[in-house]
């Protein structure tokens, strides 16, 4: 399919690009497979600008060379879990300041878009939520809630006094939802507090976590809760950061 075809167009638009925060905790970098000896040689570390279904946009030093459709590998980490997504620039723009890669990535090796899933569910799970409902459901707090698609939603409680201190919050994100439910003044107490269970499913209602669904529960809330859009309230941020 040309890249003048109607639909080869249409199906570019179609992949939705999800912004990766400033302060996300997701590390990248990136293999160019260069004709520059010097840039082939390196792993060139960089900035996650954004992601989709198909694909990423890395920023990088413009000391690299490199062109279109040059073969490459995206290496993704998040705490003790690392990707590497094969895959070709579909594009390469040079500034006075960085460069950016555009990578269209290539499933065709076994398991890694399964691999790649969490990734870039947690994500979407995060870079998309909005404001909703304010309300004063219980005496003295009143409720923040902020959605995003599917069953993703990140509620927070306050109290009404000048200081609006969290009084807890719950974050369903992809597979898992993050609870805290009683927030006092020690952060690391309320860290602590932050339990975990997975988002309903027919028949597995109230069954409790594995100690392995915990430790993938812990890592998804660790990279969800860094990525929040900056359309939320810095206080909010800087609240679910230290949870997580």
């Amino acid at each position: 399919m040309s890249s003048d075809d109607p639909k080869a167009k249409e199906s570019k638009r179609k992949q939705v690009r999800y912004a990766v925060s400033d302060d996300c905790r997701l590390k990248a970098s990136i293999k160019l497979r260069s004709a520059d000896a010097a840039t082939a040689a390196k792993d060139w570390v960089g900035t996650l600008v954004d992601v989709s279904a198909e694909g990423a946009h890395i920023q990088i030093s413009m000391g690299a060379v490199a062109y279109i459709n040059d073969g490459c590998v995206l290496k993704l980490s998040h705490g003790a879990t690392k990707l590497d997504l094969r895959g070709t620039l579909a594009h390469y723009v040079c500034s006075a300041r960085h460069s950016v890669c555009g990578v269209k990535f290539d499933f065709s090796f076994g398991g890694s878009e399964q691999a790649y899933e969490p990734f870039f569910k947690t994500i979407v799970a995060s870079a998309t939520l909005k404001g909703g409902p304010v309300d004063s459901e219980v005496p003295l707090q009143y409720k923040e809630e902020y959605r995003g698609p599917g069953h993703a939603r990140l509620v927070l409680w306050r109290n009404n006094k000048p200081e609006r201190a969290f009084v807890g919050f719950e974050y369903t994100m992809v597979r898992y939802t993050a609870v805290l439910a009683n927030a006092g003044p020690d952060l690391f107490k309320n860290k602590e507090s932050v339990t975990f269970k997975a988002v309903p499913k027919e028949g597995a209602a109230g069954v409790p976590l594995t100690p392995a669904e915990e430790k993938d529960a812990r890592w998804e809330f660790s990279l969800a809760a860094s990525n929040l859009p900056k359309a939320i309230a810095p206080d909010v941020r800087k609240f679910l950061r230290l949870m997580s």
